[in-house]
């Protein structure tokens, strides 16, 4: 792989004229928010307001935080109005979220395991996907692939009906489940430290982890190729 790399050009984003209403974000007194310009594929609009300082530009809209992950999760679907997922639905925002956090784990998992051959594919987006009784999930996935297909699959999903629980399966096994800590908290009315929130993120990510690692182990251990690829 070439370790040189196209230079992009450098853009300069326009400016997005300053609100005057109080934005929204606990502690913030600032009276230059701006509303969120999410619209899902209902036509519903976010009406939460913020600041520079706690909202996310993407292109020329500003966004709350979870609808620019949401945005930010989709890709290139994320701009068909169509497309875009119910106003609170924080599924695509979570698998996005979460996804990114253990991305480089994920593909130093299958790596390892990868023999000659093998190679690691990870999906760039978030997807909805469907189960046999249509129930809905945004999931993302990353496969160690050979010529002839599919040998592990990793995906981390989140269903439509609950969309604070985050699932992971290897193949077809379901591998590890759990609310994240911070949704955890949150719900309870309970505020972290930084340093309390860090430390619960790292042990919630270390249990995902562990458990991925596990079961492409024993997959790899036992040799059992058709138990493990996801249908």
């Amino acid at each position: 792989m070439s370790i040189f790399r196209r230079q992009q050009a450098v853009t300069i984003d326009a400016p997005i004229a300053a609100g005057t209403t109080l934005c929204d974000a606990r502690g913030c007194a600032n009276y230059t928010a701006v509303q969120c310009a999410y619209r899902d594929r209902r036509g519903r609009a976010c009406t939460a307001s913020f600041c520079p300082n706690h909202h996310v530009r993407v292109g020329e809209a500003v966004f709350c935080r979870r609808h620019a992950n949401t945005v930010a999760a989709l890709g290139e679907r994320g701009k068909d109005p169509n497309a875009l997922p119910d106003l609170d639905d924080r599924g695509p925002s979570l698998v996005h979220w979460i996804s990114n956090d253990l991305d480089d784990a994920i593909r130093s998992v299958l790596s390892r395991a990868a023999r000659d051959g093998e190679s690691v594919i990870a999906e760039p987006e978030v997807a909805l996907a469907h189960d046999g009784n249509r129930h809905g999930r945004w999931e993302r996935c990353w496969k160690l692939v050979e010529s002839t297909g599919v040998v592990i699959k990793v995906t981390i999903h989140v269903s439509e009906e609950d969309d604070s629980l985050v699932h992971v399966r290897v193949g077809t096994e379901m591998v590890a489940d759990g609310v994240p800590p911070w949704i955890a908290q949150r719900r309870e009315g309970h505020e972290m430290t930084g340093s309390i929130d860090d430390s619960q993120r790292r042990l919630f990510y270390r249990f995902l982890e562990e458990n991925i690692t596990a079961a492409v182990n024993r997959f790899r251990g036992r040799g059992d190729r058709a138990d493990w690829q996801s249908t």
